[in-house]
């Protein structure tokens, strides 16, 4: 098994209000936060003991790649922070789980968003380093997608501030 956590953090020009809203409402979420490709689904009950389910599949290296993304919310103070418990499977494949915290907080111009991730990869290639890195920047580029959906004319890439694994 391998384990590990990592930190991102990124500042949105949008108050926490709205920011908060991306993350709570259904149809905002699954703008920024879905399974690239056409078959992406996404049920959310957005609550303690709540949950979500991510799900799709996308051709990768002339596969298809079956995703299936769930997550118990174990902890949620409105405005303030997400605590959650993930599991992600890969074509029917448990490959990691992971206690995920995010955390708003007000700043000049916006809202600072948390992201702290500890991970236990369950099944991974060669040593792991792709497997991390995968998961990492998969983040990155949910925090790109969050920024244009919070803020369509800002451009997708901000600068974000990574602690080291």
């Amino acid at each position: 098994m391998l384990h590990g956590e990592f930190d991102l953090i990124r500042d949105f020009a949008t108050p926490v209000a709205g920011v908060w809203s991306a993350y709570a409402d259904p149809d905002l979420r699954h703008r920024w936060h879905r399974i690239p490709g056409r078959d992406s689904q996404l049920t959310l009950d957005f609550r303690n003991d709540g949950s979500e389910t991510l799900t799709g599949s996308f051709a990768a290296s002339g596969e298809v790649e079956v995703i299936d993304s769930r997550m118990r919310f174990l902890d949620i103070s409105s405005h303030e922070r997400i605590v959650s418990a993930h599991v992600f499977a890969l074509n029917g494949v448990r490959r990691w789980v992971s206690l995920v915290t995010v955390t708003f907080t007000p700043v000049e111009g916006g809202t600072r968003v948390r992201h702290h991730e500890q991970y236990a990869f369950l099944a991974w290639s060669g040593d792991g380093a792709h497997d991390r890195a995968h998961l990492r920047g998969s983040m990155n580029l949910s925090f790109n997608a969050l920024d244009v959906v919070l803020d369509g004319s800002q451009p997708a890439c901000r600068i974000s501030r990574c602690s080291r694994e």
